[in-house]
Order: structure tokens, then C-alpha cells, then sequence
């Protein structure tokens, strides 16, 4: 779902903590400026989201274009396999059963050819007899849009036999056609990522949308498809041979991608158990490599087939982890606490003083618990997540500052990632109509402003990687003509400097420790932080509904990988907190990855010698 960061300030209780019409005058006024820049951003968004909506009223779920109406067959298109050559999307074929109704100079002759093909293969013999007699006069009909290759070469091995008697047959009239159809041989596992194959109006064939298959549609398709955009290639015969199983396809245009179907599958499984355990509405598990932005897996759920998408809810075929925007409440707190370190305001042993509640600007923010704490570092602060504290880190780089760092991070823009519909987010800023100082406050602990679980899982990653924010990506390597154009991972910027993200990390493994003990994985130091959030709507902001999140890394000293959890609206009789949902959630999806990847616990990978 979709989250909209707005709701009435005055009706709005505290967010948990832990748990763009141009005008005709030149714009003289930098704050103007701002102004439009933001209703030009809201425009384009609304924008996608009217285009989201077009789309689906264009889309003809499972139908091919008229019979009567002449068209271009199907393009072959391009196989998908995982970065071990496991087959995630690949084209079967059939043949397409067409005619010329002209041909035809009775009814004798129809039901001849309509009985033939009934016999043949098992096409209705009244529904190809009404089909010609309703075309009569037409140059191309199509009598059916696939049949099985078996069931082709009957047809074939007939017409051959007729070809050696006197006369003309009318089953000689009928033609056949290979026509590819997308085939996902894993049904569910990684639906989202690789979207969908579907007709649209006005078009004679079909294209790809969402995920891969959207983003990807031009490079996939070998009629007209786009060629490789790098000079630098390697041969296709350097691939290890495992990888090289089912390619080339027939298309000879294929996709290599960072998903390992092993952690596709654990993530998923995992996050199906979260579900029902939590009787939570929805969910998405996000695994990338820190140190390149690969995506090892992306898991969301409720899912779907893409083989028979038409059954589902088209609001459901889109992507979660890169279209759906929230707020997402405690997580953001590192992305402060990272802000404030780096721009100097604060030490990692600074206490700041927590009395419980803190005016800024209009609005009196308080911690959860409506408790002060006194005395507290950064490492307390986060492990008892308290917003005052994370307010006046705020309050202390000021708006301008703060705001650069939000930006710094990759929020409110997309990450760039290869995936179709991925939005930008929401983050209001100074000098906007819609700003005040209270946002300072509130955005600090992820109120009031929209992420997308992408976005959140990068940004955390640029801590996990130095500092350097990558640019998140799904293909590793594109196959064409038997070259290979691997994908290099590309460094958008940097967030905090290295020693700051260092610090940082100590940091967060100390929160585990100290506040979310849940997340813990024994013999293993892991750095995050969990995040509980109210859900706002146009009335305020939900008492009980919460979207909860864990986000983390490890081994914290060398990270191996990034995991986002997600959870909206957990049962709040079990537990609406993220604590007790998302946390442990994570730590079962990271307890599998050490076994997976055969990480030893730190003692014997380090050397007791060499651990704190």
C-alpha cells in the first residue's frame, strides 16, 4: 500500500519511536521557486499515478487482438535467469491457427475444415464453422490463438498427406504460425520483480509491464529490440557453464540478474511465516549486497502468478518495494543520527539532556513512552528510540543542513534501480507552502515525510559501505549476439564519511543489543534499528494500525548484506510493535543467510583475539 505522509498536524499524536501552473511573471524569490519546483514534483507524481490508472483501463487481461483483424505475431523475447543460470522467465512456444475466409466457397467446405480441425486439434468445430461464416469476405482470421506443438504437427503432418491428392483440400487454407508465450517456470517466486507480459489497446501484440519485463521491454524483445549500450563486452563462452544452461535463448537477448533464487526463496518463505504469524495485511523483505547495490532478493506479499496475473487485482501487480510509499517512522532515526555525527554537531558520547518532551515550532513532540530519561548518548537514545533526542540533533544542524543530509541519503529522488514504477517518495522542505519548523522535528524520527522500502534500504546500506551510496540493481549481466555486458555497480554519492559510518555501525550494534534484542543472531554482531509507525490518514493518524520495519546489517565489521523488514498492520492483539514483528523476522532471515553463505560466527571467522 501507499501511505500518504499528510495529516492534520493538530490531530496528529506522536509517531512511535520505537518501537509542483506556471505563471506569467518571471519568479524573482528563491522561496517562490521552491514553490513551484514542489508543485511540479506533486504534478509529476500525480501524473504517474493517472498513468498507473490509464494503463490498467488499457490492458486486456489475457485476450489477443480481434480474430478478424490482421496483426504482427508475437516477438520472441529474451529468457531470465538468476545469477546461477536457474530459469526465471522464458518463452514456450505454439502455433497460432489462421486463415483467409475468402477461400472458402461454401458451407461444405467450412464445416470440411471446421470438423478437421476439431479431429486435429481439439478446436470447438461450431466455433471455427461461426467464425467463418461471420468473416466471410476477410483477407485474415484467426481461429485460435495457440494450440500445442503436437497437436501443430498432426495438423501439419495432414496437410502434407492432402498436398499428394488430386484437388484442393480446404484444411490447405489453414496456416500456423510459432508464437512464443512467457512462461514463469517459478510461478510466485519473484513475481514483483519480474512483472508481466499483457496486451494493451490499440496494439497487436503483447509488452512487457512492471519489474523486469516493463523496464526491460525494448532490450527483451528481439523485433526491434535496443542493442547493448557498452563497447566493453566479453564473450558469452567466459560465463560459467551453470549460468550458461539456458542461454542463448531463441530471442538471443537475455537478462543475467543479482537475484539468487536460494534467497529469493528464503525471503519469501520467511516472509509468508511473518504474516501469518503476525496476522500482518502485507509485507516486503528486501536483501542487496551493501558494497555493489546488488539486490539478492526482493520479496513481497500477498504475491501473485505472473503465468495467470488475470486472476488477480491489477493494483496488485505492481511492485511494493519501489511504488509503495510510507512513513517510515524509527528506522529514519539512523539516517539522523548519521547526519548529525557527520556534520559535527553532536559526538557519539555527547549526552543530551531528555526531559520528556520538546516544543518545535508548533508542536509539542514526546517519546513514546511520555517518559524523560535524563542524561542520554546517541547510543541510548537510539536504543530507547527517543524522539526528543532525535529532535534536537534536528534542531542542532538546523533546517538547511538537516535537509541536505535527507537528500544526501537518496530521499525524496528515485535509486535509480532497474525496475519499472519506482516513485520518488515525499519529503517537504523549507520554503514550501506545506513546510513548518514542527516538520523539522517530526521528519527527524520519519513522521511526516514518505520513503520507499527501497529508498530506506540503500540509504542504510551507504552506512553498511563507508558512506558511499550505491546505485541499487536487479541485472548483473545482458546477453546478446553472444557478447556479455556485465552491469558495473556505480556509486551515486556519498552519504557520511568513512570513519562516521564506522562509528555509526558501533553504534547500532550496541542498539541490538541494548533495545532490539530480538534481531539478534547468536555468535553474530549485527547492526539496526527497528521502526514503529502510525498509519496517517485524512482524519490523523491511526491508534492501533502500524506499519512496523527492521532494517540491518552484517557481520557488522565486513557487511555481507543489507535486510529491510516490512510489515503493515501487524494484529495489534500480538503485537503492533516493531520489536516483537519485523525484528525478529529479520533475525530468522539473517540466521539463514549465515548458514547459506557459510559466514562463521565472529569468534571463529575473527579470532577471539581480535573481538571487543
Amino acid at each position: 500500500m501507499t501511505a500518504a505522509p499528510e495529516a492534520a498536524r493538530s490531530a496528529a499524536p506522536q509517531a512511535m519511536s520505537e518501537p509542483h501552473s506556471t505563471t506569467m511573471e518571471i519568479i524573482q524569490k528563491r522561496e517562490l521557486w521552491r514553490f513551484w519546483m514542489i508543485v511540479f514534483v506533486f504534478g509529476v507524481l500525480t501524473g504517474l499515478v493517472a498513468l498507473a490508472l490509464f494503463v490498467h483501463q488499457l490492458l486486456q487481461w489475457g485476450e489477443g487482438p480481434p480474430a478478424g483483424l490482421p496483426h504482427q505475431g508475437e516477438s520472441p523475447r529474451g529468457s531470465i535467469v538468476d545469477r546461477h543460470g536457474e530459469l526465471l522467465a522464458a518463452d514456450r512456444y505454439f502455433y497460432e491457427v489462421t486463415t483467409t475466409p475468402s477461400y472458402f466457397e461454401d458451407d461444405e467446405q467450412r464445416q470440411l475444415v471446421a470438423s478437421a480441425l476439431q479431429d486435429l486439434a481439439g478446436i470447438p468445430a461450431q466455433q471455427t464453422f461461426d467464425q467463418l461464416r461471420a468473416y466471410p469476405d476477410n483477407l485474415f482470421l484467426r481461429l485460435a490463438a495457440r494450440i500445442s506443438l503436437e497437436a501443430g504437427h498432426r495438423i501439419l503432418a495432414e496437410q502434407k498427406r492432402l498436398m499428394e491428392e488430386p484437388g484442393i483440400h480446404p484444411l490447405l487454407y489453414i496456416n500456423l504460425t510459432p508464437t512464443p508465450q512467457r512462461y514463469y517456470p517459478e510461478q510466485r517466486l519473484g513475481a514483483h520483480l519480474l512483472g508481466i507480459m499483457a496486451m494493451l489497446k490499440e496494439t497487436t501484440w503483447r509488452r512487457g509491464l512492471y519489474g523486469l519485463e516493463g523496464f526491460y521491454e525494448s532490450y527483451l524483445r528481439q523485433r526491434d529490440g535496443v542493442g547493448l549500450t557498452s563497447k566493453t563486452t566479453t564473450p558469452a563462452a567466459s560465463l560459467p557453464a551453470e549460468v550458461r544452461r539456458y542461454l542463448p535463448s531463441v530471442a538471443g537477448r537475455d537478462l543475467i540478474l543479482t537475484i539468487d533464487r536460494n534467497v529469493q526463496w528464503i525471503a519469501e518463505e520467511e516472509l509468508a511465516r511473518a504474516l501469518e504469524l503476525y496476522k500482518a495485511k502485507a509485507g516486503t523483505i528486501i536483501v542487496m549486497a551493501p558494497k555493489t547495490g546488488e539486490i539478492l532478493a526482493m520479496a513481497n506479499a500477498p504475491t501473485f502468478d505472473p503465468n495467470a496475473f488475470t486472476e488477480y487485482d491489477p493494483a496488485a501487480l505492481q511492485n511494493p518495494a519501489v511504488s509503495a510509499q510510507y512513513e517510515p517512522g524509527s528506522v529514519f532515526k539512523i539516517i539522523t543520527a548519521a547526519a548529525a555525527l557527520d556534520s559535527g554537531v553532536v559526538t557519539p558520547t555527547q549526552k543530551l539532556t531528555d526531559t520528556g518532551s520538546i516544543a518545535v515550532g508548533q508542536r509539542v513532540i514526546l517519546n513514546s513512552d511520555r517518559a524523560g530519561h535524563g542524561q542520554v548518548d546517541m547510543t541510548e537514545a537510539l536504543a530507547r528510540s527517543l524522539n526528543v533526542i532525535t529532535a534536537q540533533w534536528a534542531l542542532l544542524m538546523g533546517q538547511r543542513q538537516f535537509y541536505q543530509y535527507v537528500e544526501r541519503f537518496g530521499f525524496g529522488n528515485v535509486t535509480e534501480i532497474d525496475l519499472a514504477g519506482e516513485v520518488y517518495g515525499l519529503i517537504k522542505k523549507p520554503g514550501t507552502q506545506d513546510w513548518s519548523l514542527s516538520d523539522l522535528g517530526t521528519n527527524s524520527f520519519g513522521q511526516g515525510l514518505a520513503v520507499t522500502p527501497i529508498q530506506m534500504a540503500n540509504a542504510v546500506a551507504s552506512i553498511a559501505n563507508g558512506g558511499k551510496l550505491m546505485r541499487p540493481y536487479v541485472v548483473q549481466a545482458r546477453v546478446l549476439d553472444g557478447q556479455v555486458q556485465v552491469t558495473e555497480p556505480t556509486v551515486l554519492g556519498t552519504t557520511v564519511r568513512p570513519e562516521i559510518a564506522k562509528e555509526l555501525t558501533e553504534i547500532l550494534v550496541r542498539v541490538v543489543e541494548q533495545g532490539n534484542q530480538a534481531a539478534g543472531v547468536a555468535g553474530y554482531r549485527i547492526a539496526g534499528k527497528s521502526g514503529t509507525a502510525q498509519i496517517p490518514t485524512k482524519e490523523g493518524y491511526t491508534e492501533d494500525d502500524t506499519i512496523v520495519t527492521f532494517v540491518g546489517y552484517a557481520p557488522a565489521d565486513d557487511p555481507k548484506f543489507v535486510i529491510l523488514v516490512k510489515l503493515e498492520r501487524p494484529d495489534p492483539s500480538i503485537s503492533r510493535w516493531a520489536g516483537y514483528t519485523a525484528a525478529p523476522t529479520f533475525a530468522q532471515v539473517a540466521r539463514r543467510l549465515f548458514y547459506y553463505y557459510n559466514i562463521p560466527p565472529d569468534d571463529i571467522r575473527l579470532g577471539a583475539n581480535n573481538l571487543e
